[in-house]
């Protein structure tokens, strides 16, 4: 069976079907993750991990999905002026950015902060914060792997950003489509997604 990071948080992502855009998360730490992990239905369910393995993405067709805010479309903020400014007070410091293209495939699940989301309302890219870095980071900036936007919706309970984007190339740093691009299954076997990385 997998090991997760222990010195890490693990977020777990969940959806009804592979390609929903109806999403929650909860992070946990990682003794309450590897349990979920080792005490999960693989005959009735799926699960797949991030390339960093702090990440998780469960795939269970009995979820009930809580209702989630459309704040930017297509370049335009969906709420008012006088919402948008109330808003930004309650960004928490540090919080989830998921990432999904168009069909609703995750690629991604970063950090990001307050600047993180205003930048990418702004400018229309995915953005997030870099905690390895400290500080900014637009995905695709260096490597051309841009994702441009065309949707953001906001969850609360816990809060995380959701963008719904035009992914160009790989999202993920080792090559792959996505970063969720293996399968865990019965008898700890692990499946890859994608049968090449992107480009090859």
């Amino acid at each position: 069976m997998i090991q997760l990071p222990k010195e890490k948080e693990i977020t777990i992502i969940s959806k009804p079907t592979l390609n929903s855009k109806d999403v929650s998360l909860k992070v946990m730490s990682s003794p309450l993750a590897q349990e979920f992990v080792n005490q999960f239905d693989f005959g009735k369910k799926q699960l797949f991990v991030d390339c960093d393995e702090d990440a998780l993405l469960e795939i269970n067709p009995n979820l009930d999905i809580s209702n989630k805010l459309l704040l930017w479309e297509s370049g335009s903020l969906k709420i008012t002026d006088e919402e948008w400014i109330s808003f930004q007070k309650t960004i928490p410091p540090l919080s989830p950015f998921l990432a999904q293209d168009i069909s609703g495939k995750d690629l991604m699940l970063a950090w990001g902060k307050k600047e993180s989301l205003l930048s990418a309302v702004e400018s229309g890219l995915g953005t997030y914060f870099s905690r390895s870095r400290n500080g900014k980071w637009v995905k695709g900036e260096e490597s051309g792997h841009l994702q441009n936007l065309s949707a953001i919706y906001v969850h609360s309970n816990p809060f995380f950003i959701q963008y719904i984007t035009g992914q160009i190339g790989a999202a993920c740093h080792t090559g792959y489509y996505s970063c969720f691009f293996r399968e865990l299954g019965l008898n700890d076997s692990i499946s890859f997604v994608y049968p090449n990385k992107v480009g090859e």
